[in-house]
């Protein structure tokens, strides 16, 4: 067998080995997708069971642009984070039904919904995990001053072109894309992992606001948010 062939042939295997998928596109990687798998680690809502919520997360990235979005409730609710650092744009779109919401933060400040995590401390162990073909630094995650004692174990990796990946994160003191950590949203408690990460284009009105969308309070948004997730 042609030795290019073969060496082809054990990438492929090693990819879906791994679980992950890992796209082939321009090398200068300032564009793509990833898209992360949600477990749910804890789901404290009384009406709704974790088969209704959200079962994705996608972020896709141009240059230093970058956005990550969830959808839950089978496309009932869409909930969007837009940062554009050169534009000092921090935005957080909701929909939910035919309702569409958008609040304007400030470049540094915690997305709608995202911000109920207790302060967290960071210990970097110098252990390392392949994910999606990336080489990723762990992190231990603990909660000083909090009731929980449980220690959280997280991955990021510098091998993705973006500045501040995680300014409007709870992991904002980390700088390098996370591909597997930990979210709260409202009562429930989410892992996400990456599985599939991808160099493409991204269209530029990914980054735009849209049409339709009515200027909102963070708290507003929220409220709605949580209404809807307690909700029968």
């Amino acid at each position: 067998m042609n030795i290019r062939i073969l060496h082809k042939l054990v990438i492929i295997l090693a990819i879906i080995i791994s679980g992950c998928s890992k796209g082939t596109g321009p090398l200068s990687k300032k564009e793509g997708e990833i898209i992360y798998d949600i477990t749910y680690i804890e789901n404290n809502l009384d009406k709704i069971s974790a088969d209704m919520l959200p079962k994705k997360m996608v972020t896709q990235y141009q240059n230093n642009k970058y956005t990550f979005e969830i959808e839950g409730f089978f496309g009932l609710f869409n909930i969007t984070n837009v940062i554009i650092p050169k534009e000092s744009t921090n935005r957080s779109k909701l929909t939910v039904l035919s309702k569409k919401f958008y609040y304007e933060g400030e470049l540094d400040e915690t997305a709608v919904g995202f911000g109920m995590m207790p302060k967290m401390k960071f210990d970097h162990t110098g252990n390392t995990k392949n994910i999606c073909g990336y080489l990723c630094q762990e992190v231990l995650v603990t909660f000083p001053g909090d009731i929980r004692t449980d220690t959280l174990k997280v991955y990021y990796t510098n091998d993705i072109p973006l500045d501040k990946p995680n300014r409007s994160t709870p992991y904002k003191e980390l700088n390098g894309v996370l591909l597997e950590f930990y979210l709260q949203l409202h009562k429930v408690e989410m892992k996400l992992t990456a599985n599939s990460i991808y160099e493409k284009a991204i269209a530029e009105q990914t980054f735009e606001k849209g049409d339709g969308f009515q200027k909102a309070t963070k708290e507003y948004m929220e409220a709605v948010l949580f209404k809807l997730l307690d909700t029968e």
